[in-house]
């Protein structure tokens, strides 16, 4: 069935949009205006995609020279891609550093030894937990909230706020974007998702007609205010169903701005 539906006329399961997005972020410091975020999903490593494109992945990432990677879940399906990370995610470049939260998918393999693999390629897990960092000079609070199949929310979220400056700036990654709520109630200035692949299937005019989401098709694919927060949801990389139309495989590069030039992509 994979290999039928792969070869389907039209399909757009290896055609990755590399796409560039602003977004204008009106209380965002300073200091972190213009910072460049690679956000990558839902890599869905199986081997049934060989490593070239994957690869040709982590390219087209690194032509960005991010500020930030964000990796938001559903990384590995088989456990013999495992073996994979060092060489692919571990060739992914940033100035302030790799984060990584996993998914639903990531059950399929055992997650110490992938949790354990990506520590050692240089990335930071925030998988039930906070971490404070600084960029250009600007306090800023991570967190990684993996519900509902993984872990606990994290417990420290008002604890660490209240030992930093007000004008800090703090990011959630989570999995689905049904964590929306979660992020809203914590004061989150940005979240980052995927775990929707887009719907897979976009119908013209119609849109997308299904997604794993309590929400439904509302936080498909896109960026969404939700007062404090601003959503931005991936299409992701790959999936397990060789099928996508009018929802391709996305990498974006998100540029945070405090002016309003317009949210773009490319």
């Amino acid at each position: 069935l994979t290999g039928w539906l792969a070869r389907l006329p039209g399909n757009q399961i290896l055609k990755i949009h590399a796409q560039h997005k602003t977004l204008h972020m009106p209380q965002l410091p300073p200091q972190l205006d213009g910072l460049r975020i690679a956000h990558l999903s839902d890599l869905h490593m199986t081997g049934q995609l060989r490593r070239e494109f994957f690869e040709r992945a982590i390219e087209l990432t690194n032509e960005w020279d991010a500020d930030v990677v964000a990796i938001t879940g559903d990384i590995v399906d088989k456990a013999h891609c495992i073996d994979w990370i060092p060489s692919l995610l571990g060739r992914l470049t940033s100035k302030y550093g790799r984060f990584f939260v996993l998914g639903n998918h990531d059950q399929r393999v055992p997650l110490d030894t992938l949790r354990g693999t990506l520590r050692e390629a240089g990335y930071i897990d925030l998988g039930s937990r906070t971490y404070v960092t600084t960029m250009n000079s600007c306090p800023v609070l991570l967190a990684g909230n993996e519900l509902p199949w993984i872990g606990t929310a994290p417990q420290d979220v008002a604890a660490h706020r209240q030992q930093l400056p007000e004008n800090h700036f703090s990011m959630l990654l989570a999995h689905t974007p049904d964590q929306i709520g979660w992020s809203r109630g914590h004061g989150f200035d940005l979240m980052l998702a995927g775990h929707t692949h887009g719907g897979q299937i976009q119908l013209p005019l119609l849109g997308p007609i299904f997604s794993p989401s309590r929400f439904g098709v509302r936080y498909c694919s896109g960026s969404f205010y939700e007062a404090p927060t601003l959503m931005h949801v991936s299409r992701g990389i790959s999936g397990t169903r060789f099928i996508r139309y009018n929802a391709q495989p996305e990498l974006t590069k998100l540029v945070l701005v405090r002016e309003d030039h317009g949210t773009t992509s490319a």
